[in-house]
């Protein structure tokens, strides 16, 4: 009987716990690469596919003003034409799985700033050619800014979001190579759901 007396003035000051969950609409840009080495000298417009992933977040520390959250991100496959000068070369496909943390501050403009790890699968498909697989891990950055509606239960809020990858690479030595450099640079987003 003792141990439940202590155990109950115990949860009495445990912070509440809060989290997420949303959708994201967004548009990934990728940048204009050349083809080198092995593969001649073709060249490649940058892909940028549109696409949408869903997103669950659990804060860890809620002070009220500003919170600290875990989160994660899976989003859907997206494809993207290869194109120079007008002509279809092939397509590129990315989809991905995230996982990372974010620092949200809840002011009268919700701005929030944070740090993932993405693990994103890319298949570059030529119109001509074998197809080529690899798995990209990347740490990318964060940052949004927007709304929320408060409400006693739970509060539907509204971000614009912009991400990029802190490390990038340019190679384009092989074909594995080139369909990592072609991989999205910029993800630009809006990313809406409900707190509780």
């Amino acid at each position: 009987m003792r141990k439940t007396l202590l155990f109950v003035p115990m949860l009495a000051v445990l912070p509440a716990f809060g989290g997420e969950v949303g959708l994201l609409l967004d548009k990934q840009v990728g940048k204009a690469q050349a083809a080198s080495g092995a593969l001649g000298t073709q060249k490649y417009d940058a892909v940028s596919p549109t696409g949408f992933g869903i997103r669950g977040g659990f804060d860890v520390l809620d002070l009220k003003v500003a919170a600290l959250q875990v989160n994660a991100t899976w989003h859907n496959k997206t494809t993207g034409d290869l194109t120079y000068g007008g002509t279809k070369y092939g397509e590129l496909e990315n989809q991905y799985w995230a996982a990372g943390a974010m620092v949200n501050w809840k002011l009268l403009v919700n701005v929030g700033a944070g740090v993932e790890y993405r693990s994103e699968k890319l298949s570059f498909r030529p119109t001509s050619g074998a197809s080529t697989d690899s798995t990209l891990g990347r740490p990318w950055a964060r940052v949004n800014v927007g709304f929320s509606i408060p409400t006693p239960v739970v509060s539907p809020f509204f971000l614009f979001e912009v991400a990029a990858p802190l490390t990038k690479k340019d190679t384009t030595n092989t074909r594995q190579d080139l369909t990592e450099a072609l991989a999205p640079q910029v993800q630009i987003g809006v990313y809406g759901g409900i707190r509780f």
